[in-house]
């Protein structure tokens, strides 16, 4: 059904078991990762699945697949500070935008409607750019002009006010309706809208995927909190012998959460357990960004995950 192209991840093989059910779809969604150009397209690709007229195969030629393909899809609008607006401001998605969009998702239709909400580039693309976008293009994907390439959304690109107007739409939108935000990290949006959208961590494009340091959550969710602290040495000698970033060793350990997270879609508590654990895990990496030493962010880690620190 979806395009193998986005396998390998979580949001991949969330939603290929959702569209089997009969459950509503979502009418808030947001992404986050640094990955934007998956994201946008990924997005596209449920957009397409759920308007197919045909088998909603990744070749199907149907119209509907076909107008999607080309990027020219009536009930795919992208939502940026240049797309889908009447206004003269051209840097930030703005209150005027926020209201046609509200007015235009009580209008008939017989699609299913995504209205995507990033920041957007113009003009010369960067060949790493051009790189990513060759694999969907390949795909049979392209975007709407060739100079045309999505953003993650900030703050200043979609500012409080305006999200504060799109809040009731985002948690009362009409049937057949879905918000998409494209962001870097969730603390991008304001969290009420994050609140009222399901949330998922999308894929890095050329992440170190062949890392795998889930030698160091054995026994996850029981490590103890002296077990844990005993394993730190491990894990920065690991990272000295392979010449890793304490970054890397952290993106592994959210990687095996995620896919705990992905085993555990019907058990709420568990589901919530870990979910909170990967905001943990990636607090830790914003600590080392911000020169934290290594051992004291692992160190702390490790007690917020253990049975013992989650009853703290």
């Amino acid at each position: 059904m979806i395009n193998p192209i986005f396998k390998n991840s979580f949001v991949y093989d969330y939603f290929t078991a959702f569209l089997k059910s009969d459950k509503r779809f979502p009418q808030s969604i947001v992404l986050e990762g640094f990955d934007t150009i998956f994201q946008y397209f990924f997005a596209l690709e449920l957009f397409r699945i759920l308007n197919c007229l045909g088998d909603k195969t990744p070749n199907c030629t149907c119209t509907n697949c076909n107008w999607v393909k080309e990027n020219r899809h009536p009930a795919f609008i992208q939502v940026t500070p240049v797309d889908f607006k009447d206004d003269g401001s051209k840097t930030v998605i703005s209150v005027k935008q926020i209201e046609k969009v509200t007015s235009a998702i009580f209008e008939t239709s017989d699609y299913h409607r995504f209205f995507i909400f990033s920041n957007v580039k113009t003009g010369t693309i960067q060949d790493k750019d051009k790189n990513n976008l060759l694999k969907y293009s390949d795909a049979g994907y392209t975007t709407e002009k060739e100079d045309w390439l999505p953003l993650p959304l900030n703050k200043k690109i979609l500012q409080e006010e305006a999200s504060n107007a799109l809040l009731k739409s985002t948690e009362e939108a009409p049937n057949k309706v879905t918000f998409v935000f494209l962001c870097n990290n969730r603390e991008d949006i304001i969290s009420t809208i994050v609140s009222r959208s399901l949330l998922f961590k999308t894929p890095v494009e050329n992440s170190k995927s062949s890392i795998d340091a889930s030698q160091f959550l054995k026994d996850y969710p029981n490590i103890s909190i002296k077990e844990g602290i005993n394993r730190i040495s491990s894990i920065m000698n690991y990272a000295d012998e392979n010449n890793l970033d304490y970054i890397d060793i952290l993106d592994s350990f959210e990687e095996n959460l995620l896919n705990v997270l992905k085993n555990n879609f019907e058990n709420r508590q568990i589901f919530n357990m870990v979910n909170s654990d990967i905001q943990k895990i990636q607090l830790a990496k914003k600590q080392l960004m911000a020169t934290v030493l290594p051992n004291n962010v692992l160190e702390n880690l490790f007690i917020s995950i253990s049975p013992e620190g989650r009853n703290l």
